[in-house]
């Protein structure tokens, strides 16, 4: 037993001594962050409209497909509106939803700019003629996290070349 008692006493002096000896460190992490607002603006299907290519993002299309003044079909969602013999006009409704994060803003104004002058076809959205190209203001004072219904119409004179007409319109919301 006293062998027992000398060996537990050695051994814990043993542990005691790897205990006492240990090295130790110990730091601080620092952490910085600059919040910035931001604002992300949204194309969405509108349910009476034709169903957009990256509906949900900020870079969606409106896929008229291939069309033709006289007969034919246009996707659903999409009017066909003949113009006499002189033109004809495709329109949809779509959506715009703008978002708001880590600012003090409460409205925003929305403008659109037909990326090419066009001097051959109209491009309105709702009653704003878009195809001279320069930046039109939709709205002084939209709501943030509201969706907002649209329509694009594009006329198309009879005297167009048939083939492909391509454009895009960008859109800018500022916070105000």
């Amino acid at each position: 037993m006293k062998n027992r008692f000398l060996l537990a006493s050695v051994l814990s002096a043993f542990a005691l001594t790897g205990v006492a000896s240990a090295q130790t460190g110990s730091g601080t992490l620092g952490v910085t962050a600059t919040v910035a607002g931001s604002i992300s603006l949204t194309f969405i299907t509108d349910v009476a409209g034709v169903t957009l290519t990256g509906s949900g993002t900020s870079a969606a299309v409106v896929p008229f497909g291939t069309v033709s003044m006289s007969g034919g079909s246009v996707p659903a969602g999409v009017t066909k509106t003949v113009n006499g013999a002189s033109s004809f006009t495709l329109s949809t409704p779509f959506d715009v939803r703008v978002d708001l994060a880590n600012s003090a803003s409460t409205t925003y104004t929305l403008t659109a700019t037909l990326a090419t002058v066009d001097a051959t076809n109209s491009w309105f959205i709702g009653a704003v003629d878009m195809s001279a190209g320069a930046p039109h203001a939709l709205t002084a004072a939209g709501t943030f996290g509201t969706v907002v219904p649209w329509t694009l119409h594009l006329t198309v004179p009879a005297s167009e070349a048939a083939g492909s007409i391509s454009n895009s319109i960008g859109f800018t919301a500022v916070g105000g």
